[in-house]
């Protein structure tokens, strides 16, 4: 009988701990800063009914570990951390569902219905939604340094082919930074091609109407924002946080990592603008604003509401 009860304790134990790191795992591919990784998992265990003293945990970039044990018992679990994105709203649902847990003391399987349904949950948005999103932040950017409105709609196609093709080669399971090198390229090759459209060899072939619409003062200029969706902002933000955390290894990790993805954009640019033999992406394009308040706030709204999609923000 005492055998039988010890049994299903420790299977009930074991099934917290999984619980506990299905939890954190989401968390972590989800781009959670370490503080919040840490403080999160732990209001799970109080939930579980985990003793804190007895509890150790240890998250690295795509590994988490936890271990109970008292000075007759010890129980570790580790779970491996494969995909990284950056997913807002299911940090959120799981900040709520912990809260909610303990609240309404939910049971074990009550709360593990809840954790799949996060796991489960689709994207607030479609790949091509997020894609839109993502190349008209970029245009956004675009205009805010020194582009008309036809150039912002150069860059953010530029930019939005861009982004589908590099979700399209993750889906395929290649090297992410060879990707973002491939992505980088292709958005810098149709932004170097759209150029040609204000040129007038072009404009003199085109009807006048079409030409006018088409014609941009700033053709140049989708060159500087087309591959600005790459930027690593939340690997950025966070490695500075764990820095200043002390979370000193995953910090570290995230530093590297945002090494990397710049490394490859840069790459991918680099290449475009020495194959297409661009000679004034840096020496002859200004900057100078030129447009009004008015526009360069609608543009700021646009790039916010693009990487709001990119980062699947809560909806409101």
């Amino acid at each position: 009988m005492q055998d039988t009860q010890n049994v299903s304790s420790e299977r009930i134990l074991r099934r917290k701990l999984d619980l506990l790191l299905r939890t954190g795992q989401l968390l972590v591919e989800s781009s959670a800063d370490t503080s919040r990784i840490v403080r999160n998992m732990e209001r799970t265990a109080a939930y579980l009914g985990l003793p804190e003293d007895k509890l150790h945990i240890h998250v690295t970039y795509d590994m988490l570990m936890v271990n109970l044990s008292d000075e007759e018992h010890s129980f570790s679990k580790f779970q491996r951390c494969e995909k990284h994105g950056i997913n807002m709203d299911a940090m959120a649902a799981l900040s709520k569902l912990s809260w909610k847990a303990i609240k309404d003391d939910y049971t074990l399987d009550k709360y593990e219905e809840e954790l799949e349904n996060i796991y489960k949950k689709k994207r607030n948005y479609t790949p091509w939604q997020v894609a839109i999103g993502a190349g008209f932040a970029c245009g956004g950017f675009c205009v805010q340094f020194g582009c008309d409105w036809p150039a912002f709609f150069y860059a953010s196609i530029a930019a939005i082919l861009g982004f589908r093709l590099r979700a399209w080669l993750n889906s395929l399971g290649s090297n992410v930074y060879a990707d973002i090198a491939v992505a980088a390229f292709v958005s810098t090759l149709l932004a170097w091609l759209s150029a040609f459209i204000s040129m007038p060899v072009v404009q003199n072939a085109l009807p006048e109407s079409l030409a006018t619409l088409l014609y941009s003062d700033t053709p140049w200029h989708p060159l500087l924002a087309c591959a600005l969706f790459i930027v690593p902002g939340v690997p950025i933000i966070n490695f500075v946080s764990d820095m200043l955390d002390s979370h000193y290894e995953m910090g570290l990790n995230r530093a590297l990592n945002t090494l990397l993805m710049i490394t490859a954009m840069s790459f991918g640019i680099a290449v475009a603008i020495k194959l297409c033999v661009i000679d004034n992406f840096v020496k002859d394009l200004s900057m100078t604003p030129h447009n009004n308040y008015i526009a360069y706030a609608i543009a700021a709204a646009i790039s916010a509401m693009g990487f709001s999609m990119i980062f699947n923000i809560p909806k409101k």
